[in-house]
This record gives C-alpha cells, structure tokens and sequence, in this order.
C-alpha cells in the first residue's frame, strides 16, 4: 500500500464504509427528532414499524461491538505485550456492554436512557484506547471524526429521549 508523510493511505473502502456507516445513526436520530418536533413524540418515532430508539440502540451495539473487536488486530501486531493484552481484555469489555445495553431497554424508559449512555461511554472509551494504541494518523482522524459524529449523535437521542420521560 503506498504511504505519504503520515503513514500509510486508506483504502478508499474504508472511507466510504466509515462514513456510510454513520448513515443509520443519522437516519434514526432524524426520524427520532423529526416525531418529537413534528409528530405526537417520541413514542411515535418508527422505522419500518420498529420502535426508532431500539434501533438506534441496537445498531449502536452492534456498531460498538464490531469497533472493539478492531482492537484484536492490535493484539495480531503488537505481539503479546502487557499493553496489547489489555487492549483485548478492553475490547470484550466493551462488547459485552453493548451486549447488556440491548438487555436492558426492556427494564423501563429510564433504562433506555442510560442503555444509550453506556453506548456512548463506550464510544469514547473506545477511542482513548485506540489513541493510546498508537493508530496510524490516517485511520485516527477519520475515527476522530466519525467518532464525534456518533457521540453527538448519542447526545441527541439521549436529550430527545430524556425530554420524553
């Protein structure tokens, strides 16, 4: 792969996944907001007759655990070192979080409320580690700035879904 003065290029694949990636996110937050502001309110907020919230929830856990599993190929190149072990261990942290915040969204709307904070931690978590894990320049500003897309998105729903308690 050709290189430039701050490390390798990315594929253009994973530009175009990152960035489409954001899209579901976006789409939910929109519908979720467009009901609150037009619409009867959240609890009307549906895409294909799914409840908007769950699958802003579930996509972000599903999002979040794919991420995290990204911290194994950290592990396959920086050997077994203290560092990369605990990035690991890190990363099925954080999917087994995402995991239990599918869980409870069926407790109550409160729930909901902090299932989608969990998620956002884990976001951000997510992205301190992979900073300290000293990824390419490249790959790191594009992470920076899907990453913020995705949290002030989370801020969104999580204001939106507060506002409907």
């Amino acid at each position: 792969m050709p290189s430039n003065s701050q490390g390798p290029l990315m594929p253009s694949i994973m530009k175009v996944l990152g960035y489409a990636g954001l899209l579901p996110f976006f789409i939910t937050a929109v519908v979720m907001l467009n009901a609150v502001m037009n619409g009867p309110g959240l609890q009307s907020a549906a895409i294909f007759n799914l409840y908007a919230p769950y699958v802003f929830i579930s996509y972000s856990a599903v999002i979040l655990s794919f991420m995290a599993g990204t911290l194994w190929a950290k592990w396959e190149s920086g050997g077994n070192s203290t560092a990369t072990n605990a990035a690991v261990i890190f990363s099925n942290v954080v999917s087994l979080t995402a995991w239990l915040a599918l869980l409870v969204i069926f407790i109550s709307s409160i729930m909901t409320v902090f299932a989608v904070t969990v998620l956002f931690v884990g976001f951000a978590s997510l992205l301190w580690v992979e900073r300290l894990t000293k990824t390419a320049s490249n790959y790191w500003k594009m992470r920076v700035k899907l990453t913020s897309a995705v949290l002030l998105m989370h801020v969104v729903v999580i204001f939106l879904m507060l506002r409907d308690i």
